[in-house]
């Protein structure tokens, strides 16, 4: 498909009065690699969010693997990290290169309490399933961690809002922290800041 016919479906999906100069993107796992992948190849796309997705092509969070090129190459517009309990640009390689050459504001978040699944329907449904099944709770626990699911679904969207309203529409706010004590921003030993 040419760049002129992608741009005119991609025009057409809006509704009247969309603003193309203020578009965001976010995913998980997979979803949250293209996000930033798109916006890395896309200029159109104007901040992203990634919600525990590597950035290369691993095995496991901590493997080094093969970076993507947004990884290796960085970005130049707002991104955001969200991660589960644990991981951040200290304990994921893909999450740090893209750190250590991304031009763009970047902005790390750890949800304390949270899995893999936590970002996902998943949250809403394992416990229900559990209970019906009589599932132990570590069950629970390996596929959506410890936090109230009610209370990470909430977190999730704050941080997501609060994101795109900062870096799409200029607007300012309550820090997530206040409100969330489970949202951690990534530690200031473990992350260098993005060349500017």
């Amino acid at each position: 498909m040419s760049t002129r016919r992608r741009e005119t479906v991609l025009t057409g999906c809006g509704p009247p009065g969309t603003d193309w100069d203020r578009l965001g993107m976010f995913g998980h796992s997979a979803g949250g690699f293209t996000a930033l992948q798109v916006m890395h190849d896309d200029r159109r796309i104007a901040a992203a969010a990634d919600f525990d997705g590597v950035l290369a092509h691993a095995q496991e969070d901590s493997d080094s693997g093969y970076l993507s090129s947004v990884a290796a190459e960085g970005l130049d517009r707002p991104f955001l990290l969200v991660g589960k309990d644990g991981k951040d640009l200290s304990t994921v390689p893909s999450w740090n290169a893209l750190w250590r050459h991304s031009r763009g504001r970047g902005e790390g978040l750890t949800l304390r309490g949270a899995q893999h699944a936590t970002y996902t329907d998943a949250e809403a449904m394992i416990p229900g399933i559990a209970r019906q099944l009589g599932l132990p709770r570590r069950t629970v626990v390996e596929n959506i961690g410890t936090i109230a699911p009610g209370r990470a679904t909430t977190a999730e969207r704050a941080c997501l809002a609060a994101f795109f309203d900062r870096r799409l529409r200029g607007r300012t706010g309550e820090a997530l922290p206040d409100r969330f004590p489970e949202v951690r921003p990534f530690s200031r030993r473990n992350r260098s800041e993005p060349h500017r």
